[in-house]
């Protein structure tokens, strides 16, 4: 009689198979790059100890949007400086078809406000307006939308590390407009404007309003998960913004004070 062994065979580890990397958690409280209360973060440190070589999740966890500034202007070796890493983006096919243009006229940002655009860029003294090439084939998809905002994210993160608060603005006039108002190459497309300045002091610490669970989605979109607001205020906005824009800028000019009031976020999603 063969007599068989009823143990199991022994499990052994693949070999080429590594252990997966556990990720550091950030700390706000204990990061050190950014001094925070609890409530409000202190990027002004930033101002006379720039810090470019910060943690990547320091600079990532802390940079929030900046719309007042100090009165110190960026010199221009500094704003080259950001541009010139910032342009380490990616852009669709490694084109990297970027213009930028300057801007600290307050002539400028005084029409601009006139026009209708965001009424804080009256009390803005610097502003970059981002510019890509759009004779791209990819139309349906707006390449060169995507490789403009790549730049910008891109420099938002580098200014913040070294002390420097920045906005990402498209409440604008009609792009056309804006193509004549700087006299834009037809080739090239406004992506949006960006002021930017030293920070003042302190900025409040605004958290996610998500965990991860709830926006991310598993080889297919979830409606099921969605609740939405009635889409009918959010149309009646659409319309409404589409006919002021449309309207002469000489008269929309005189309309601007009495818009003011309409000038807010929205959203038609509840949660977000």
């Amino acid at each position: 009689m063969r007599v068989t062994n009823s143990k199991p065979d022994r499990i052994t580890a693949d070999p080429t198979e590594k252990p997966p990397i556990v990720l550091p958690d950030f700390d706000l409280s204990a990061q050190s790059s950014i001094p925070f209360n609890g409530r409000f973060l202190n990027p002004g440190i930033l101002v006379n100890a720039p810090n470019p070589i910060m943690p990547l999740l320091d600079a990532v966890c802390t940079r929030r949007t900046s719309r007042a500034y100090s009165s110190r202007k960026v010199d221009m070796k500094t704003f080259h400086w950001l541009i010139t890493y910032a342009m380490n983006a990616p852009t669709a096919c490694n084109e990297q078809k970027w213009k930028v243009i300057y801007i600290d006229d307050l002539d400028i940002f005084s029409e601009l406000t006139r026009r209708g655009s965001a009424s804080f860029l009256k009390n803005v003294r610097q502003a970059m307006l981002l510019c890509y090439n759009r004779q791209t084939d990819n139309i349906h998809w707006a390449d060169h939308i995507q490789s403009g905002a790549a730049l910008i994210t891109t420099f938002q993160l580098l200014a913040h590390s070294t002390g420097i608060g920045s906005c990402w603005i498209n409440h604008l006039p009609n792009k056309p407009e804006i193509r004549r108002l700087f006299k834009i190459d037809h080739a090239y497309d406004p992506i949006a404007l960006v002021s930017f300045g030293y920070y003042n002091d302190k900025v409040r610490f605004l958290p996610r309003k998500h965990d991860s669970s709830h926006v991310v989605m598993i080889n297919r979109f979830e409606s099921g998960r969605l609740v939405l607001k009635d889409s009918r205020s959010g149309f009646v906005r659409r319309w409404a913004r589409f006919i002021y824009y449309k309207i002469p800028a000489f008269i929309r000019c005189r309309l601007q004070p009495y818009a003011l009031k309409y000038e807010r976020k929205f959203y038609n999603e509840i949660f977000d």
